[in-house]
């Protein structure tokens, strides 16, 4: 069945998780939909300056795309959830919706308002109703959800994989002299900057042949403590700056293992995860949010309050000695391919639960 979609969210730029994963689903949905779409993005560079009346600004547009196409047959609103005080926004939105008659499809990225329960959360449950469907990012998200605020809840759930395609097969040359470890991200404090640099320094100290690239972007004070860590490491620490399209496609390639020591709170299921298994490198990464669901065997997943650093360096000293690097990269692409399929099959049957 066809269907007529108001998707409203926040879409690039700003380039992040949310905006990235917004993009991509109404990509989707406008495969087999005709799709209206209002980007309710906080405007960037000089007009960040307005941030809040403009951003009110989009979303009374999105407003007014509802009560334009109110009387399509088949109609949905489709709404990528925000979090902290964008849930001001998003209750005005489902309010609209509710009174207009429309499904609502909340799109859950995150966990802030899930760790911690929220007034705002629990207005939007309530002026939802019977309409407000929940689209979960993995059953622990879901799970929590439902713990949060004591109600079962009517939704499917849709994982980030379904927006990363499995890559494709190695090119760039690999230098089999050092264990190559990688991590791109907004590289920040509490995505384990720190934390990285420190597992650096400690392999070096311990005479392990490793070396690491760092990309992504920075801000000022990041950037200023990278490049203290490069010029003390020398060739055993690389940063690349921000990477898009086929330079992100190499940074992948380059590495042997995707180190990801997020220590930020609100991590829901981190597209970079996927990126990297998509290109048939194992993981390293701290339990948060959702990150248990996207790892297997292939991977290590370190608790969010363990000892990160020597449990990575132990496991990345008996990883360094398997010689079959490649067959294990093709095996890890394998598999997230199978997982790929199954995300993007969920998309198709999603309004499903509107019968």
């Amino acid at each position: 069945m066809t269907r007529h979609i108001v998707a409203i969210g926040q879409l690039p730029p700003p380039l992040n998780g949310l905006s990235l994963a917004t993009k991509s689903m109404i990509a989707f949905l406008k495969e087999e939909n005709s799709v209206a779409v209002r980007n309710i993005a906080p405007p960037t560079g000089k007009l960040s300056l307005l941030k809040h009346p403009i951003k009110l600004a989009r979303v009374l547009g999105a407003c007014f795309q509802l009560c334009r196409d109110r009387k399509h047959p088949g109609r949905i609103c489709y709404l990528a959830c925000e979090g902290s005080l964008g849930l001001i926004y998003t209750s005005l939105i489902v309010l609209l919706a509710r009174l207009l008659a429309y499904p609502v499809f909340l799109h859950h990225h995150s966990f802030s308002y899930i760790d911690r329960p929220r007034l705002l959360m629990r207005t939007i449950l309530t002026i939802g109703g019977h309409r407000l469907r929940h689209i979960f990012l993995c059953d622990i998200m879901r799970d929590r959800f439902s713990d949060t605020y004591g109600r079962r809840t009517r939704g499917s759930i849709v994982s980030n994989a379904a927006y990363i395609p499995p890559a494709e097969q190695d090119c760039a040359p690999r230098d089999g002299s050092h264990l190559v470890i990688g991590m791109l991200s907004n590289l920040s404090h509490e995505k384990g900057l720190d934390t990285i640099i420190a597992l650096v320094r400690q392999a070096r100290e311990e005479g392990m042949q490793l070396r690491a690239i760092l990309a992504g972007p920075v801000r000022a004070s990041e950037r200023a403590a990278i490049d203290a860590a490069v010029a003390e490491l020398g060739g055993n620490l690389d940063y690349r700056g921000p990477l898009y399209d086929e330079a992100k496609a190499t940074f992948y390639q380059e590495i042997d293992v995707f180190v990801f020591p997020t220590a930020y709170r609100n991590e829901a299921q981190p597209l970079v995860i996927f990126e990297a298994k998509a290109a048939g490198n194992p993981i390293i990464s701290s339990d948060r949010g959702c990150i248990r669901k996207q790892l297997d065997e292939n991977d290590l997943l370190i608790p969010a309050d363990g000892e990160f650093v020597p449990t990575a360096l132990a496991w990345l000293a008996a990883l360094s000695r398997v010689p079959a690097v490649d067959a294990r990269r093709q095996a890890i692409r394998r598999a997230y391919g199978a997982r790929h399929a199954k995300s993007r099959a969920a998309i198709d049957v999603l309004f499903d639960l509107d019968e």
